[in-house]
């Protein structure tokens, strides 16, 4: 509504409107490049996960009044693997999830490794979600919890969720790989093998 009064407003010459519609367009802008970066960002392919969750968390945490704590002390620095995309849009999905619907104030993320398995634990202080009403908003249509639950199955993973009382706990598993320097990976992030992968 604003912003077609404003294009009226231009189109009977105001110069205040142009400026006005200018500036929605540079924010719009930086708001669009924002969320393709959260996406599939750039970080993510270049240097790994813990670089894009620290990014990631940096960015919302601007963005909404929550405290975010990232620990990931038992993740490499630069470690590129196969999970990384799943887990990658877990972590984005599960706190997207938070900020719009929890009423939390706390959000913590853990990463890390754990016998051959990648592990991303989020929990918060909010109102909590059992199983039965992710469920049920699976069936009104909201599919971003029980899209992560997929990814999570279909990389022969697990995904659990806990009442903490207050707030919820979602934790995510996959089994690793590492990627090698000279394996590629897929347009969704997915790891095209490398002749040289390795297992954890």
């Amino acid at each position: 509504m604003v912003a077609r009064k404003d294009l009226e407003d231009v189109r009977d010459g105001s110069t205040v409107a142009v400026d006005r519609v200018q500036l929605a367009l540079v924010e719009c802008s930086q708001l669009l490049r924002d969320v393709v970066r959260e996406l599939h960002p750039d970080v993510l392919a270049r240097l790994g996960l813990k670089a894009a969750l620290t990014a990631l968390t940096d960015s919302l945490t601007s963005r909404t009044e929550l405290t975010i704590e990232l620990d990931a002390r038992r993740w490499p620095d630069g470690l590129r693997t196969d999970a990384d995309y799943v887990l990658y849009s877990a972590a984005r999905e599960t706190m997207t999830n938070v900020i719009k619907h929890a009423q939390a104030h706390h959000i913590w993320i853990d990463l890390g490794r754990d016998d051959g398995l990648a592990v991303l634990r989020v929990s918060d202080d909010g109102v909590g979600i059992s199983e039965a009403a992710m469920a049920q908003k699976a069936q009104e249509g909201h599919i971003g919890l029980s899209s992560i639950r997929a990814k999570a199955l279909a990389s022969e993973g697990q995904f659990d969720v806990r009442s903490t009382s207050p707030g919820t706990e979602i934790t995510i598993s996959v089994p690793l790989r590492a990627l090698s320097a000279d394996t590629e990976t897929g347009a969704d992030g997915s790891a095209l093998v490398g002749p040289s992968q390795r297992s954890l």
